[in-house]
């Protein structure tokens, strides 16, 4: 009996397997949920190219921007299972959880995680209304009048981080919503918001320049790129605010060997020189944890997300 029940299982998993061997055998469409030109685009189109030169087969990326990233997730989500189709998001996909009723798909049943490829630090920066230039200043100054919390949109990672900042330090900080970071970025140094949340990459250009000034970093390390800016923890504010990250999903049937080598070839092709360059480039450190440590840090972010967007009254529009 048990001989047999061994071989049906064999019979049964062979076609998965013989799938992953032959995978990819036709061009495969990685979806970005973003417009062009944005960091997840960049990063993404990245991605498909080396895979493209490892799998000698066309990888081509299509945005599809709106509602909050949310539009694309739902095209993946609802695609056949079978590796053609994926996804490749940033940390926002967990924080629409959250902050969003209305998703069409179950960010934690119809979709599986395959692979981070890397993450970036983020900063509390301070505009030129500001006339702190340490967090243990800007905390006392907030305190001392009404400060404004840029973000990048209701729901954003910028809202979110900068809500839970905001909790941790018991700081009343009146959000101000804009179309994007950059939009957010110009109001703040024209002295019109007092404090943003931002990712390394967009902000330092900014801070090397002097129109914004970086009070701490958001991470449990300090960037090479500002080594004397402090972190949170450093500062004396004993939270860890997790990185703004990217990675690359499947729809949720999709054949374990098929998902476990679509993570192999991307750990392969981040892993090169080539990968490390373009990554320190866009100022974003390359991490690479198996599929499952992936999957268990998806699954702990939509929990802090959905009872930090509770305990906060966060809802999306």
């Amino acid at each position: 009996m048990r001989i047999l029940i061994a071989a049906l299982t064999a019979l049964l998993t062979m076609p998965a397997a013989v799938a992953a061997q032959d995978y990819p055998s036709k061009p495969v469409t990685i979806v970005v949920p973003f417009t062009p030109g944005n960091s997840v685009d960049i990063l993404g189109r990245f991605l498909a190219e080396s895979l493209s030169r490892l799998w000698g087969q066309s990888v081509v990326v299509e945005n599809l921007p709106g509602a909050g990233s949310s539009l694309g997730s739902a095209h993946v989500a609802q695609a056949a299972p079978d590796g053609y189709t994926v996804l490749f998001t940033a940390s926002t996909f967990t924080i629409n959880a959250a902050v969003r009723d209305d998703l069409p798909y179950d960010p934690e049943k119809d979709l599986t995680p395959v692979a981070m490829i890397g993450d970036s630090r983020s900063l509390l920066v301070v505009g030129s209304k500001v006339k702190a230039r340490t967090f243990a200043d800007f905390v006392t100054e907030a305190k001392s009048r009404e400060t404004f919390l840029a973000t990048p949109g209701l729901g954003s990672y910028g809202h979110v981080t900068g809500e839970m900042f905001a909790a941790a330090t018991d700081l009343k900080l009146t959000p101000v919503h804009y179309k994007s970071g950059a939009d957010a970025g110009v109001d703040l140094i024209g002295g019109r918001s007092d404090i943003l949340v931002s990712s390394l990459t967009t902000a330092l250009p900014n801070v090397e320049s002097g129109q914004l000034h970086a009070i701490a970093v958001l991470g449990t390390e300090r960037t090479a790129a500002l080594p004397d800016v402090p972190t949170l923890r450093e500062a004396g504010i004993d939270i860890v605010v997790p990185n703004l990250w990217w990675g690359v999903f499947v729809p949720a049937a999709t054949p374990d060997p098929v998902v476990q080598k679509i993570h192999a070839d991307i750990v392969s092709v981040m892993s090169s020189d080539a990968a490390k360059a373009f990554m320190d480039k866009q100022q974003a450190v390359i991490r690479l944890p198996g599929q499952k440590e992936f999957a268990q840090l998806v699954m702990t972010e939509l929990a802090q997300w959905k009872a930090l967007a509770k305990e906060r009254g966060i809802k999306a529009e």
